[in-house]
């Protein structure tokens, strides 16, 4: 493998690669914090649309369901996008596929062979050789019935080697570098998954994830598999049929019965 030069981000790089017309014209480019998502409502504004907040080492890093994300010093992509969607609530846990959709087209895009090597694990997980690499996180605040504003984290490994993750996560994790052995560009990176989100956002923006749920069928990890869904306690299997209309999990239980699946109401396994 080759062996990487750990340098800092520099915003400016990212900047000339935009091809947008919102997101990233402003950075807030941080050494250290938290999570990226937390400073992300902190410095949130009705103007602020289309911010993205960029740390090169997150202290309480994050995932789904509260789980901890290991964000060690310029070896990922630590990132969230700031939005102000005029859509319903209900409606904006969708975004984490659009997000999803959006990282797999931009790594595609920096390098072909990822096309077909990274998958989405429903709903928010990018794998890499059946190893966890990225992830989506999505929050909102809501007033008065409606989402004031959301906050789109993602987390990517891009150079973490296999002493940057706890012993416990090493089978379950990797890296851009650790799954390819190829050394990336942070930079270019963000800037492509920032020029692919856009016009995904756009769309949901409209009313519609058409293009975002075309993408994650097309990368599914999951779609024709065995999984395990886990409920508030109860556990099931079930075989994944499909991903709605909504983006939702179509699945064939056990029993035979079909039923649909949200995101955040079940934990999935894969088998």
């Amino acid at each position: 493998m080759l062996r990487y030069h750990y340098r800092n981000l520099i915003p400016d790089k990212i900047t000339q690669d935009l091809r947008t017309k919102i997101l990233g014209r402003k950075i807030i480019y941080l050494d250290t914090v938290d999570s990226t998502n937390s400073e992300g409502r902190r410095r949130f504004t009705p103007e602020g649309e289309g911010i993205v907040i960029l740390s090169e080492q997150q202290t309480a890093g994050r995932g789904r369901l509260g789980r901890e994300w290991t964000s060690p010093r310029n070896k990922g992509i630590w990132m969230s996008i700031l939005l102000k969607p005029d859509q319903p609530p209900d409606r904006i846990p969708r975004l984490t596929m659009v997000g999803a959709a959006a990282v797999c087209l931009a790594l595609e895009i920096v390098e072909p062979s990822l096309g077909t090597k990274v998958q989405i694990k429903w709903p928010n997980d990018l794998l890499l050789g059946e190893k966890k690499v990225g992830g989506i996180l999505t929050e909102m605040q809501v007033s008065g019935g409606k989402a004031q504003s959301v906050v789109l984290g993602i987390g990517l490994n891009v150079s973490l080697e296999e002493d940057d993750f706890p012993s416990e996560l090493l089978m379950k994790a990797t890296s851009l570098y650790l799954g390819t052995g190829r050394a990336y560009d942070r930079e270019i990176i963000i800037a492509e998954i920032l020029n692919s989100f856009e016009p995904l956002y756009q769309e949901f923006s409209g009313g519609s994830i058409a293009k975002s749920l075309t993408i994650c069928r097309q990368r599914s990890a999951v779609i024709g598999r065995n999984v395990i869904l886990v409920n508030k306690g109860i556990v099931e299997e079930a075989e994944v049929l499909d991903l709605g209309p909504q983006g939702e999990l179509v699945v064939k239980l056990a029993k035979g019965d079909i039923a649909s699946v949200v995101s955040g109401e079940i934990s999935l396994r894969m088998l």
